[in-house]
């Protein structure tokens, strides 16, 4: 009867689980050229962007670059995840040393039986049950596995903190950029609105010198294609500040329509840098640098895990205990109340042969070492080739800013004279266009120029590894090395 119902049960569970798979089928598009359409619950609520709305930092007033970089470090989820990872990785070096602590485990034992004999002389019939605990403890691993192990985690956790620091290094830059691109955009609209004001300009003395009988019509359509030209150049550059905009939004973890206003910076510019030693420059920034650091760390890992890898091939020490109370309801037979046994014991293990799994992994160990160790050389090189042109960037930017200056100087001085001319009837609507057009030209000129400085000295401070939350090119900064730290108002 027993067996009967043990079998009815198992029957009804394989009955109810075929009948519960069959009510569920994965859904799947009907048609080769049809969209799906997804069914309400494919559709789950996304609180990750209903939390992107509620962020809503002060943008009532202009900000500065030092504010804009704040709020791009609060709520940037790049450095947030790279700050979960390095706890992550922290967790793991008290798991590795978990490994080698001893394991404590409790049992709680029930066990009915018997013992018969077919002389019918002795009939035991018995219910024990009881609590018990073991230990298992690695005393020493002769290959120095614990502290390779340890050494690994530990090494692991200092690559993830790299990895951190370089995150935040990455968030400043971002901000920074964006921040230095809307101010250039923001100056190319200025300049393209000047040079509206100017073709306005030429088209107007054409016209009054048509209606004064000293013009033709070829020059009044001339400067009207000038006027529409410059109005095209301005509508462009207002395009530009807008995504401008939104990528400054993106560089502060805030929507792309966000409207931001930036407080404008001031007309300084950063000073020359000094002859500099590029040698002490790159040893400095490798020193630096949190993406090297973290790939040091990472071969230093890989080297610990080679030991770790090869520890089974030496002896290891072990102890192994247990203790249990077990007590006893005898229905037969003559036994005690209850039995306490206990056992100690002292190992020495040491693996002969295991397949040449211990081999295989110690030269997979081997070959990922070289791995890091090649890894950190190419990084190392590109580093020190960023380090270099970063400077010469840096140093082209400088001069070339210093020529566009000298080159709107002329266009100015060379545009006045031709509307002069112009309006004296000395020279054509042609000669008074180009110089229009070449003081269009020297403006858009420089507002790159001065765009490119900054953005240059930035991306050197960032290749130096010295770029760090609060740290922003400022105006009569000598080298990045020594960056004046903006001070919120």
């Amino acid at each position: 009867m027993k067996a009967n119902s043990v079998a009815s049960v198992v029957a009804l569970a394989a009955g109810l689980t075929v009948l519960l798979a069959g009510c569920v089928s994965a859904p799947a598009p009907k048609r080769s050229d049809e969209a799906w359409t997804a069914p309400s619950d494919a559709l789950p609520s996304d609180d990750v962007w209903k939390d992107i709305r509620t962020r809503q930092p002060d943008l009532s007033r202009p900000l500065t670059l030092a504010e804009i970089t704040d709020i791009a470090l609060r709520n940037n989820p790049a450095t947030r995840k790279a700050w979960s990872e390095a706890r992550a990785a922290s967790a793991q070096v008290r798991q590795a040393e978990g490994y080698f602590m001893p394991t404590v485990t409790g049992v709680a034992q029930v066990n009915r039986g018997g013992l018969g004999s077919d002389t019918d002389v002795v009939h035991t019939d018995y219910l024990s049950y009881g609590p018990g605990v073991q230990v298992n403890y690695l005393i020493f691993n002769f290959g120095g596995g614990r502290q390779a192990a340890v050494e690994q985690a530990m090494q692991t956790v200092y690559a993830a903190n790299f990895a951190f620091n370089g995150a935040l290094q990455d968030s400043v830059l971002n901000a920074q950029l964006a921040y230095y691109a809307v101010v250039g955009a923001q100056a190319a609209v200025e300049a393209a609105t000047s040079s509206v004001t100017d073709a306005e300009t030429v088209l107007e003395a054409a016209r009054t010198r048509l209606n004064a009988g000293l013009g033709v019509e070829l020059d009044v359509l001339q400067a009207q294609a000038g006027f529409d030209q410059a109005r095209y150049t301005l509508a462009d550059a207002e395009g530009r500040l807008a995504s401008a905009r939104g990528l400054l939004a993106q560089a502060m973890a805030l929507p792309a329509d966000t409207h931001i206003e930036i407080a404008t910076p001031s007309g300084e510019l950063p000073a020359e840098l000094p002859e500099t030693d590029m040698r002490r420059l790159t040893d400095d920034a490798l020193a630096h640098r949190p993406d090297i650091a973290a790939l040091r760390a990472t071969r230093a890992a890989r080297d610990a895990n080679v030991r770790v890898t090869g520890s089974p091939n030496w002896p290891s020490l072990y102890f192994n205990g247990s203790i249990f109370r077990n007590n006893f309801d005898t229905y037969a037979g003559t036994t005690g109340d209850y039995q306490e046994p206990y056992a100690a014991t002292l190992s020495l293990q040491w693996t002969l042969f295991d397949g040449y799994q211990t081999a295989s992994a110690r030269r997979a160990a081997l070959a990922l070492a070289e791995a890091a160790r090649e890894s950190l050389h190419q990084a190392e090189l590109a580093a020190s080739a960023d380090v270099w042109n970063r400077y010469q960037q840096y140093r082209t930017a400088l001069n070339r800013h210093r020529f566009a200056v000298a080159s709107l100087d002329s266009a100015t001085a060379s545009h006045g004279l031709a509307m002069d001319s112009y309006k004296a009837g000395l020279i054509g609507i042609l000669d008074v266009l180009t110089a229009d057009t070449q003081l269009a030209q020297a403006r858009s000129l420089l507002v790159g120029a001065r765009q490119d400085i900054f953005s240059a000295l930035a991306q050197l401070a960032y290749a130096t590894g010295r770029l760090e939350s609060g740290t922003n090119p400022q105006p009569g900064t000598a080298t990045p090395l020594s960056l004046d730290k903006e001070r919120k108002p």
